[in-house]
């Protein structure tokens, strides 16, 4: 596939303008419904992940229960701390890792999202096949976790910059935001690459000549992940997230391969 030389004004432009278009076309034709799948699927993990604090620590303070012959105030009160922090310490994990997993859960749906733009947009039929759509799967699953694992490692190396203060946590915050919208960008593109039967390797190169509207998509995906129940309304903006990436790269491809 031959990429255009796209501005990075264009780029940008593209790839916020396509979420309205997105919009459009979902209730156009009526994908709402693929919409409030990643939502449900949300509170699902989100109360798996809690009641497997709650597990751990009754599990724990068993444990220590079992081998403390003699329970004093201390102990007790540590328990009790075990019992109330690691539900909470669960839950932040779902915040950083939890929306990875909903998107796992729902690549056969983004699949069939971006597909279906596609197909909406310029008549191509795409016929099921149940191997094509495990191996795509799969590939999906090995580039979130290998996307998420990047994400963890360079978000790692830029909270160093918290030593530095305050200019040097704004600065954090903000790679942060720039690192990890990327990459979610990058994974709603890979639907459509995945479809028009790039290597991953070619996907990143086609991410990276697109870079702009990688990050652009990802940014409206990411936002709302800073909110305090962002991870919920990040799920629902998953499916217009995908919709929005296809569209922006059937727009700024010359053509989509047959």
């Amino acid at each position: 596939m031959e990429q255009e030389n796209v501005s990075i004004a264009k780029q940008f432009k593209t790839g916020f303008a396509a979420y309205i278009k997105a919009i459009r076309l979902i209730r156009a034709n009526k994908l709402t419904r693929y919409l409030l799948i990643p939502a449900i699927l949300n509170i699902i993990v989100v109360v798996a992940f809690i009641f497997s604090g709650v597990g751990i620590g009754d599990w724990i303070n068993g444990i220590i229960e079992r081998s403390t012959e003699n329970m004093n105030g201390w102990i007790h009160a540590g328990m009790v701390a075990i019992k109330i922090i690691l539900p909470i310490v669960f839950f932040a994990l779902f915040i950083f890792i939890g929306g990875t997993i909903v998107n796992i859960l729902m690549s056969p749906i983004y699949t069939f999202l971006s597909e279906k733009t596609e197909t909406i947009l310029t008549g191509k039929e795409f016929p099921f096949d149940m191997k094509q759509t495990l191996k795509d799967i799969l590939r999906a699953v090995v580039i979130a976790v290998r996307n998420t694992a990047k994400q963890l490692v360079l978000t790692a190396l830029c909270l160093l910059l918290n030593f530095i203060p305050v200019a040097g946590s704004v600065a954090s915050l903000v790679l942060i935001f720039i690192i990890n919208a990327y990459y979610f960008g990058f994974g709603f593109m890979d639907y459509t690459y995945e479809r028009w039967r790039l290597s991953p390797k070619d996907s990143r190169k086609e991410t990276h000549k697109l870079k702009f509207v990688a990050f652009a998509t990802g940014a409206v995906y990411s936002l709302p992940l800073y909110l305090i129940c962002g991870s919920f309304i990040a799920a629902f903006i998953g499916g217009v997230s995908t919709v929005a990436a296809t569209l922006s790269q059937l727009e700024l491809s010359e053509k989509s391969p047959s």
